[in-house]
């Protein structure tokens, strides 16, 4: 693997009233630090340490306070790039994974189903089938060979809640170890940086 794509955009052109498009960006506001961590925590678990950081954060809606779009171009230790995306006011949806190696290339469309169905009343049942993603949605795998869709895995968002449960009654470890969030958090700071300067911003220390 040598380029990594991931995205959580929507298209929402006119401001909101919640939280995230009102309160200030040191206390959690706008898109880079809503979904900014669920995008870098993830390239960090799949292909390691970053050493150095490239990013544009902008707002861009008539009305808005907060950042509602935003690049980042993350360079892991290994050589990979991530290049994660998140906004608010993409009207042209991009892949919601889009995966280059030296073999061939994946990508996926669409959010998890998880969180459409929770906000529908739906909620896991024991022995029931949950986070099951329809074929027509699986991710499609290019090769040299051809092109063919290949099965993605069933969503598990219950499985965070039964790895804290057993992390409070001392049967386990916490599902996010605080080094991997405090890992996240210098990625967004040095983003915020780099957006902020133009320039690329390096983490002399990445192994940490």
């Amino acid at each position: 693997v040598h380029r990594f794509e991931s995205r959580f955009e929507r298209f929402r052109p006119t401001v909101a009233t919640g939280w995230k498009e009102t309160v200030p960006v040191a206390a959690g506001g706008g898109t880079l630090r809503d979904l900014g961590p669920h995008l870098v925590d993830q390239a960090l678990t799949l292909f390691g340490p970053v050493t150095q950081v490239y990013a544009e954060v902008d707002v861009c809606r008539p009305g808005a306070t907060n950042p509602d779009d935003a690049f980042l171009a993350l360079t892991h230790a290994n050589g990979v790039h991530s290049h994660l995306w998140t906004s608010a006011i993409a009207a042209d949806l991009g892949p919601r994974f889009r995966l280059l190696g030296t073999q061939g290339g994946y990508h996926v469309d669409g959010l998890d189903g998880q969180e459409a169905v929770l906000r529908n009343g739906g909620a896991p049942t024991p022995g029931q089938p949950w986070g099951e993603v329809p074929e027509a949605e699986w991710g499609v795998l290019t090769e040299a060979s051809g092109t063919h869709p290949v099965p993605t895995l069933p969503g598990a968002y219950p499985d965070f809640y039964a790895q804290w449960a057993a992390a409070l009654a001392g049967a386990g470890p916490v599902p996010v170890a605080p080094a991997d969030a405090i890992a996240g958090l210098r990625i967004l700071a040095a983003a915020e940086e780099s957006s902020a300067t133009g320039a690329v911003v390096r983490l002399s220390d990445a192994g940490d």
